[in-house]
């Protein structure tokens, strides 16, 4: 089954459509412009997959002697030397 709904309806309801399950028809005066079509995602899949990645990240980072503190306060050191360069051009 498939939902028609005007582009303005659409762009207002976009969130709403997304986490639909069946397609949404768009018209533009009455006639059809576009088909949306919602993609299932496995967010089990995701889950799994980010956690995978942590315990990667983790391992690389035991192997090479550094800590989590040392990479925050790395990043940090970095993003406040970006910020600089930012405010001084």
């Amino acid at each position: 089954m498939s939902v028609t709904v005007g582009v303005r309806e659409f762009r207002e309801e976009l969130a709403g459509f997304i986490d639909r399950a069946e397609p949404v028809t768009v018209t533009r005066h009455g006639e059809a412009v576009g088909l949306f079509i919602p993609v299932k995602r496995d967010r089990r899949a995701i889950l799994d997959a980010a956690v995978e990645a942590s315990r990667k990240a983790h391992a690389m980072l035991e192997a090479a002697g550094v800590t989590e503190d040392e990479v925050v306060a790395e990043f940090d050191a970095l993003r406040k030397a970006r910020y600089a360069q930012e405010m001084a051009a």
